[in-house]
């Protein structure tokens, strides 16, 4: 008898998994990792800043009781850190190790004004003229208050380039927490924030690459973040 109750649970559980998966919801023994970016809930010296190609500034984190924020001039205007100023507002950063395969990452953010708080994801990460770490090609899924945009970001000939690959408009509004997830399966790239979902499948996704966060182009705020494998963490 005990043993006929075993078998059932067994395959029980196996079919609610077979479900998840057909769902396409992750397994419960996934592993991930989570952050939260509060003083102790995270450790500055496992992740890597890293400035844009494009501009000189090296941007750096301002740590809050409850949050990071990007910093940001003090004394300019909202307007201001989205024109002529932008690239003074320009931080971030990547998980020091690279994740392979498909995966799940949410991060917790905030702007406040109209944008623009970002997931990036890079395949490699290069070095200036004076030896800082500095993006090369990579991908950005970008949240404002119109929407969301994925944007490709490419290196060659020691110049950068970039193009919109996706996007999606809806209203998101400034002061508000918003949970954007990002799932790749193989090529397939899915985004999720406040009840919209789209996609786009691109065969330049890479299958091993640095994730992380950006604040540019305005004030932003970052929360946490987590990651989840259904097979495997970081390698």
């Amino acid at each position: 008898m005990k043993r006929e109750r075993m078998v059932v649970g067994v395959r029980s559980v196996m079919g609610l998994l077979m479900l998840g998966v057909l769902a396409g919801v992750w397994p419960a023994m996934a592993g991930s990792l989570s952050w939260a970016f509060t003083p102790d809930g995270w450790k500055p010296d496992e992740w890597i800043l890293v400035k844009s190609p494009r501009w000189e500034h090296f941007g750096k984190w301002v740590q809050k009781e409850g949050h990071l924020e990007n910093g940001v001039p003090a004394g300019v205007s909202p307007d201001d850190l989205q024109g002529n100023r932008a690239p003074e507002t320009y931080t971030s950063m990547v998980y020091a190790k690279p994740f392979e395969g498909d995966l799940r990452m949410t991060v917790d953010m905030a702007f406040t004004y109209r944008m623009a708080p970002l997931i990036v994801l890079a395949p490699e990460l290069g070095k200036d003229a004076a030896g800082r770490t500095e993006y090369r090609e990579h991908f950005e899924i970008c949240v404002y208050n119109e929407g969301v945009n994925v944007w490709h970001h490419f290196f060659a000939n020691g110049k950068p380039s970039y193009k919109k690959a996706a996007f999606a408009k809806f209203p998101l509004a400034p002061d508000t927490r918003y949970a954007l997830e990002v799932e790749l399966k193989g090529k397939l790239l899915t985004v999720r924030i406040d009840g919209h979902t789209f996609g786009y499948t691109d065969e330049s996704l890479p299958e091993k690459r640095y994730l992380g966060i950006t604040g540019c182009e305005g004030l932003n705020r970052f929360y946490g973040m987590s990651v989840t494998q259904p097979l495997k963490g970081p390698r």
